[in-house]
């Protein structure tokens, strides 16, 4: 086989031709899978990024995050005989590709097709041997995922359906599926989405080996996270296929049990599994994120060169919890523009460069862009990552942790510019702890640097005081009282996060001063006031509108109750006898 020697990092998913043309005798193995002997390490370096996706994943339909779905271009080549004859069409494939995202939509994501499909007369690669793979993905077009359609898929003494690569190795040579045109126009056959799977990250319910009944996920489900396909919804499979598993009833008729004596009662509808084709119509939650995290940590890349969404964002925040945000399109293509910039699915702005004033939380960015009837969508999840800067403390505490030595150093700094505090770069690894003396109102930056260029985001084994561990870098900044300021992981050469102490508080020149208090705040809000008493409050979101009002009766009156309100920016008015007082406020 024609394989580089840094193939060893790719996981190569082959699914094999269950037809009753192919005899079984055809076939030495049931699947032809290099697993990468660096697998954990593949793992470990991408741990931070691929878990942060796969929890953004799973906040999407609990807090304010878009739901819109990424387009993610693919580009055609259909390899006919030297006449420009093939067996399959346009339309099968289309066809097949809109069956593939009717599953890819709950991952968020969906295959378009980019440009004019690419026609290969070569009667060599129209009849494929994998020995020729060189010579077929000399067709591929750079930054795109690569579809081939071939006549046959041969291997030594087998035949294959398709077959495609896992994600983890940054040469595009592997950005690649190959299809067998029958595979692709059977109307039973479900190959297409199972490569899909693959390439977005999914690995066959029954792990990583092909010999039967040797997952090492065991049925209790108790090492289902490190052990076989890594999901945990998906129960422990002995490698099932058409030997043990019925293609009219789909019923696991196999006795065989795990390293615990256990049996197995394998999910035979699971498309990532090897079960009959005619059983296979589902994949579970946990693997929609696991490819939603494989795309978004691997091949946000991808892009069409005629037309496709890309834009820069200066962001500038300050003291009083404000961020000014300008985007600058860099779309190719494009002669009309959608933004959401707040995650909420609905359009903030159609003009091509628009600004935006953020107050603290998370959000993700959506911009959608139209070229004549053409349209295609790509979602940032979480791009504004705005944590308040607003605390109240008299100390700031520093965390870092660090693997790679000789790298970090840092810098603390008043309002003024002035150094208060600098450490590192650090000469060993492990854990280092600092405390900073604050003041009230004033605003500090606090800035990490990195001489390698990739921030803090290495994960892997340390040694540390006289052991070995493990872990990932990481910093995280902490008031007195141990509330979170930020933390990050990846922030390339340097970053910045500015710490205000001009909390709203009470004025201790004032004699009859009202306050609230935290701020910003998580399920409360306390009225705090001096000499003069509130009687009433009315509070009101940032369009205006009427939340919630009281009257305050008694000393319970002065606690607020926001559980029920949604993140963002609040004014309250707070009436005593002698004025008005008007404040805002965050909720968390």
């Amino acid at each position: 086989m024609l394989f580089k020697n840094y193939y060893k990092l790719i996981l190569v998913s082959i699914l094999f031709l269950n037809f009753s043309a192919f005899s079984q005798n055809n076939y030495l193995e049931s699947c032809l899978t290099q697993v990468p002997e660096n697998f954990s390490e593949i793992e470990n370096q991408n741990r931070s990024t691929f878990q942060y996706y796969l929890e953004e994943y799973y906040n999407k339909f609990e807090s304010k995050t878009s739901t819109a779905i990424t387009n993610v271009p693919a580009k055609i080549h259909i390899v006919t005989d030297a006449n420009g004859v093939t067996e399959i069409t346009e339309d099968e494939i289309m066809d097949e590709i809109d069956e593939a995202n009717s599953f890819l939509a709950n991952s968020f994501l969906e295959i378009t097709v980019c440009d004019d499909v690419n026609y290969i007369a070569n009667n060599q690669l129209y009849f494929f041997d994998i020995d020729d793979q060189g010579l077929l993905y000399a067709n591929n077009q750079p930054d795109i995922m690569n579809i081939y359609f071939v006549e046959s898929i041969a291997f030594g003494n087998g035949n294959a359906c398709g077959y495609t690569y896992l994600p983890g190795n940054s040469d595009q040579y592997y950005d690649v599926i190959v299809m067998d045109n029958q595979c692709t126009n059977n109307p039973v056959s479900t190959t297409l989405i199972h490569e899909f799977g693959h390439h977005f990250n999914l690995m066959h319910t029954h792990g990583d080996s092909n010999e039967p009944e040797s997952t090492d996920e065991l049925v209790n489900g108790s090492n289902c996270s490190t052990a076989g396909d890594r999901v945990c919804d998906t129960p422990a499979d002995p490698l099932i296929n058409g030997s043990n598993v019925s293609s009219v009833n789909c019923m696991y008729t196999g006795n065989a049990t795990d390293a615990m004596g256990q049996f197995y009662d394998p999910d035979t509808s699971n498309i990532m599994s090897y079960s009959p084709n005619t059983c296979t119509d589902s994949i579970s939650i946990e693997q929609y994120a696991r490819m939603y995290a494989g795309f978004h940590t691997f091949k946000t890349y991808y892009k069409c060169p005629s037309f496709h969404i890309d834009f820069v964002a200066d962001k500038n925040e300050n003291c009083d919890d404000y961020m000014n945000v300008e985007f600058t399109d860099m779309s190719i293509g494009a002669t009309a523009w959608e933004w959401d910039v707040d995650g909420d699915d609905i359009v903030d702005y159609t003009e091509q460069n628009p600004s935006h004033v953020y107050t603290p939380g998370v959000y993700d960015v959506v911009l959608k862009i139209f070229s004549g009837s053409e349209s295609i969508t790509k979602v940032f999840p979480q791009f504004i990552n705005f944590p308040s800067n607003l605390h109240e403390t008299s100390k700031v505490n520093l965390e870092l942790f660090i693997i790679d030595v000789s790298e970090n150093t840092w810098e603390f700094k008043d309002g003024s510019g002035t150094i208060l505090y600098s450490g590192g770069p650090y000469e060993d690894a492990g854990i280092f702890n600092h405390e900073f003396d604050v003041i009230q109102s004033e605003c500090y930056t606090f800035t990490i640097y990195d001489s390698a260029g990739n921030g803090l985001g290495t994960s892997d084994y340390f040694f540390s005081n006289g052991t070995w561990n493990e872990g990932s870098e990481y910093y995280e900044l902490t008031t007195e009282d141990g509330e979170y300021i930020y933390s990050n992981t990846n922030f390339g050469s340097e970053e910045s996060k500015l710490i205000s102490t001009n909390y709203l508080s009470l004025d201790q020149n004032n004699p009859n001063s009202i306050s609230i208090y935290p701020n910003p705040a998580d399920n409360y809000i306390q009225i705090r006031y001096q000499n003069i008493i509130p009687n009433s409050y009315k509070i009101y979101d940032i369009n205006g509108r009427l939340i919630k009002s009281n009257s305050i009766d008694n000393e319970n009156g002065f606690s607020i109750d926001l559980s029920n309100f949604e993140r963002g920016l609040y004014f309250i008015s707070i009436k005593s006898e002698k004025k008005i007082d008007n404040l805002k406020f965050l909720v968390k």
